[in-house]
């Protein structure tokens, strides 16, 4: 019964995204350190792994139009994580790969804010801004729309 209930939550979780997030907008970002002013589809598949009932989460995200002063000459990168299902406390590792070859690690906990801790940017944050509401980061593999996203200090 347990089992039932948690896929019928999960599959729930998985729809909610895909009829709520409207695509192809974009928000400039706010902040004095810039951004990225276009974001894009963040892909998710389910992968064998560490999360809860031996599943993962992988994810993959385009930036475009970013600018910067924390990364002089890059104006788009590609994030990607991947993080264990169903452990909201769990910390993951993901890597930033910009448009000048250059890579950065970030670590965070799935909710769209990450810190930068090493490669361009070191020592700032970078937190994407999601279509909806969305929290699908750790308990569904739906693909979610990324509107922009702002440079912290």
């Amino acid at each position: 019964m347990f089992i039932r209930r948690a896929i019928l939550i999960a599959v729930i979780l998985w729809a909610i995204p895909l009829l709520a997030a409207p695509h192809g907008q974009t928000q400039p970002p706010s902040s004095g350190n810039g951004g990225c002013a276009q974001g894009g589809l963040m892909t998710g598949r389910s992968t064998p792994g560490t999360g809860s009932a031996g599943q993962n989460i992988h994810r993959e995200a385009t930036l475009r139009d970013c600018a910067s002063p924390l990364l002089p000459g890059i104006y788009a990168g590609q994030f990607s994580v991947t993080i264990p299902w169903n452990a909201a406390g769990a910390t993951s590792t993901a890597t930033f790969t910009w448009s000048d070859g250059r890579v950065s690690t970030a670590t965070g906990y799935g909710n769209g804010l990450w810190s930068i801790t090493s490669g361009p940017a070191s020592g700032h944050g970078i937190q994407f801004h999601m279509a909806d509401t969305w929290i699908g980061w750790y308990f569904s593999y739906a693909d979610a729309t990324v509107i922009s996203a702002t440079f912290l200090p």
